[in-house]
Parts: C-alpha cells; sequence; structure tokens
C-alpha cells in the first residue's frame, strides 16, 4: 500500500490533475519480474493546417532532434489515423497520425520537461493546435527472458 501511494504521489505532477489508475496485475507483474513504471503515448496529426502533409523526412528529422535526445532507451512509433474536432472550424478532422509510445521509470524527474518540449515543437515546427498525450501506469521489461 505504501509502494502505492508513493507511486500516485511522485506521479500525480507529472499528469496535470489526471488519475493514475493503479495496476490491477500487482502480483503478475511480480511475477514475471517486471518494473513498475509508466507507459506514456504521444498522438502527433500528419497535416499541417495549409492542408499539405508533414512527410517522412520531414517526420523524421523531428523524431531525431527531438524525441531520440529525450528518450534515447528507445521508444516505439506507430502508424494510426487520427480524428479529432476542430473547435474553432467546427468540424470533424481526419489525417494520418503517429503515436510514440515510451516506456519509462515514473521515478524519471526529467519527464514532464521532456514531453512538454517535444510536444510544443511540434506545434511550433508544424503549426498543430496540439499533440496528445496520454499516461497510464503499469509494469515492464525490457529484459532477455531465457529460453527453456
Amino acid at each position: 500500500m505504501k509502494k502505492t501511494l508513493l507511486l500516485l504521489t511522485l506521479t500525480a505532477p507529472l499528469l496535470g490533475g489526471c488519475i493514475v489508475p493503479v495496476s490491477v496485475t500487482p502480483n503478475l507483474c511480480r511475477e514475471i519480474q517486471t518494473r513498475d513504471g509508466l507507459q506514456i503515448r504521444l498522438m502527433f496529426g500528419l497535416t499541417r493546417p495549409d492542408g499539405s502533409i508533414i512527410d517522412g523526412d520531414d517526420w523524421q528529422n523531428f523524431v531525431d532532434s527531438e524525441i531520440t535526445p529525450r528518450f534515447p532507451a528507445g521508444f516505439t512509433v506507430l502508424d494510426a489515423q487520427g480524428q479529432w474536432y476542430d473547435a474553432a472550424g467546427h468540424r470533424i478532422i481526419r489525417e494520418a497520425s503517429r503515436i510514440v509510445w515510451i516506456v519509462a521509470p515514473s521515478s524519471d524527474r526529467n519527464l514532464q520537461p521532456y514531453l512538454k518540449a517535444i510536444r510544443q515543437a511540434y506545434q511550433k515546427r508544424f503549426s498543430q493546435q496540439a499533440v496528445g498525450l496520454a499516461i497510464q501506469s503499469g509494469c515492464s521489461s525490457f529484459e532477455n527472458v531465457p529460453v527453456e
């Protein structure tokens, strides 16, 4: 219980008022020797306001200059189709998008400034209204599993 309260206390400032769900499988996490951490998903639209597309080279240059230096241990990029409501234009926008999935220890004090910097850089560089962010607590492992 103390560990859960400590995790909530440490991660609450990162989430800007979001509620952090407590893992429902702590025994499984321990049994398979994983660590507590955060699963962070950043959602990036690939269409500029003028309708032009953020191409693969522009995207990769952004990843190389903004995301990789902050998360050199690794992350996953997923191609996706996004949809959001443009309140200013009163319309639904559908566009190609990218999801960057990062797994990080909740104790990392750099998470908040890193995520903020990445989101702001993308918005500025590509004239975006927003970059989506979702954070969940959970357990993870990137260690070799012995093959029997």
